[in-house]
């Protein structure tokens, strides 16, 4: 077992949505419950996570780093 020690490393962040996105996102989905508006969040995940690969941004991204702020965005907004 290794021990693990404070770091005060900031880490950077920048949303994979604008906030107008991130309240057209929440709006559709504010309609819906239960297990319809878990499978529609998650077409909408991966349907702007598409899009924005689609769109070039993702070309200067590591997958890994794309899909975690991506995951990390979409976990954010869900809660509204």
């Amino acid at each position: 077992m290794t021990a693990m020690t404070p770091s005060t490393a900031l880490v950077t962040f920048q949303p994979a949505f604008t906030d107008p996105e991130r309240l057209a996102l929440a709006g559709y989905l504010a309609g819906y419950r239960g297990l319809t508006r878990e499978a529609y969040a998650l077409d909408l995940r991966q349907f702007t996570t598409w899009s924005a690969a689609k769109a070039g941004g993702a070309a200067s991204k590591g997958r890994n780093e794309r899909r975690a702020e991506s995951d990390h965005s979409w976990k954010v907004m869900t809660r509204l």
